[in-house]
């Protein structure tokens, strides 16, 4: 599997956009995930992309994918995003590896509607994988 992005848990995605166009990075359309109750910006540089993952506005009262990462060490890269070119097998192996499933594969309305699955293993924390257009 070759590494996708990297996921950025931020408050707000405005603020985190400006601060990494500074860097150089340049930014898709942010998208709105009703779904996961976020928004999401993709961002590239130099061959390397991020995405920005924020609550949606007002959406602190229904839970998000980034709600504990905010809150207990506020804006931090959360994830490393994984192409599948077999999801489901990867998912697999990835399990027999003491990978648990934590979000199980379903359709991202910010990666072209592919679906993706989160995995997480206790010595290194959480991952996602996409699977490959």
């Amino acid at each position: 599997m070759d590494i996708d992005h990297i996921g950025y848990a931020v408050r707000d995605i405005e603020r985190a956009r400006r601060c990494m166009e500074a860097l150089g990075y340049a930014f898709q359309e942010v998208a709105e995930d009703p779904d996961r109750n976020v928004r999401i910006q993709f961002g590239e540089k130099d061959g390397y992309q991020i995405e920005l993952v924020s609550p949606l506005e007002g959406g602190m009262e229904a839970p998000t994918p980034v709600d504990a990462y905010l809150q207990a060490v506020g804006n931090t890269p959360y994830h490393i995003c994984y192409r599948s070119p077999d999801l489901e097998g990867d998912i697999e192996k990835l399990k027999r590896q003491r990978y648990k499933v934590i979000i199980p594969p379903r359709v991202a309305v910010a990666l072209d509607s592919r679906k993706v699955a989160f995995l997480a293993n206790r010595d290194i924390g959480m991952i996602e994988i996409v699977e490959e257009s």
